[in-house]
């Protein structure tokens, strides 16, 4: 049995959201989950599959969501080639020629777990779902990074983790969510955090910003979402730290690859969510934090 450990709630004008924080999931629930993915090889050892961000428009039935089962079912989706530890590439340049000779098939699998999920989008069935369609489109506006960094009181704030692995101490992956909602705004990061020891790193980064307006209702979403990653050997090379303590989490590992930027950014791209609605279009009252 999960035995909730966080739960928060809070209410801006008609717009509610919540984020949930469970315990990790127990071995029984483990292999339920694995059959609800379509019996997935493994999963990670701390697995918070109740855990959810929810953030949602009570108008439009638009549901914005961040769970742990659908970021894996992204990750299965993907097939990335799987990454070799060190230990592995050593082994293996040493012994190709009997790999080779004895026909040896390797089983391999993304152990790492890396998706490309940057949230669910759902409309309601309680709305009339027949008259709002919802979607990202490509935008050249970008987030309002002064509204984010001003001394704003911060009215909700949670961090939820939907995944996490050690990766058989080999480094570690780990999926999280975090939601902050500031008098004028509110602001969510969804970012995916790999480091495999003395091979590489990366991070994948989904924002999601909105401004509120000054007649009580929501300005649009706008989503940013950025790769970034390099080995170890390529960013030291670029002015990075080696491996190290600069790639203990999330937050160091960040700061380190904007350092180096450009160098290790392998994809960005800035959507907005826009709504129609009896087949007129207007900025999405959206999803709210």
């Amino acid at each position: 049995m999960l035995t909730i450990l966080a739960s928060s709630h809070v209410t801006l004008m008609p717009l509610p959201a919540s984020a949930t924080q469970l315990l990790s999931t127990g071995d029984a629930d483990t292999d339920q989950f694995r059959e609800d993915l379509g019996k997935a090889k493994n999963t990670p050892e701390q697995l918070f599959a109740d855990s959810r961000l929810v953030l949602s428009h009570e108008h439009t039935g638009i549901t914005l969501s961040f769970t742990a089962k659908a970021a894996l079912q992204a990750w299965q989706a993907a097939k990335v080639p799987p990454v070799k530890v060190l230990s592995a590439q050593t082994w293996m340049s040493t012994r190709e020629k009997d790999v080779a000779a004895h026909q040896a098939v390797s089983f391999e699998y993304d152990w790492t777990y890396t998706t490309d999920y940057a949230g669910s989008m759902d409309v309601d069935s309680i709305a009339d779902a027949s008259r709002v369609q919802a979607s990202w489109e490509p935008t050249n506006e970008g987030m309002d990074r002064s509204m984010l960094m001003a001394r704003d009181p911060i009215l909700f704030w949670d961090e939820v983790p939907l995944y996490e692995s050690e990766l058989d101490d080999n480094g570690v992956s780990q999926l999280r969510v975090k939601v902050r909602v500031m008098p004028r705004c509110w602001y969510v990061l969804l970012r995916f955090f790999l480091r495999v020891d003395q091979v590489l790193v990366k991070l994948r980064e989904t924002r999601l910003f909105c401004p509120f307006s000054t007649d009580s209702t929501v300005g649009p979403i706008i989503r940013e979402i950025k790769y970034s990653e390099g080995t170890f050997e390529e960013l030291s090379k670029a002015g990075a730290p080696a491996d190290g303590a600069a790639y203990e989490n999330a937050d160091s590992a960040a700061m380190a690859l904007q350092a180096v930027a450009p160098i290790g950014l392998k994809h960005l791209q800035s959507d907005k969510l826009v709504v129609k609605q009896d087949s007129l279009q207007m900025q999405a009252q959206p999803a709210s934090s």
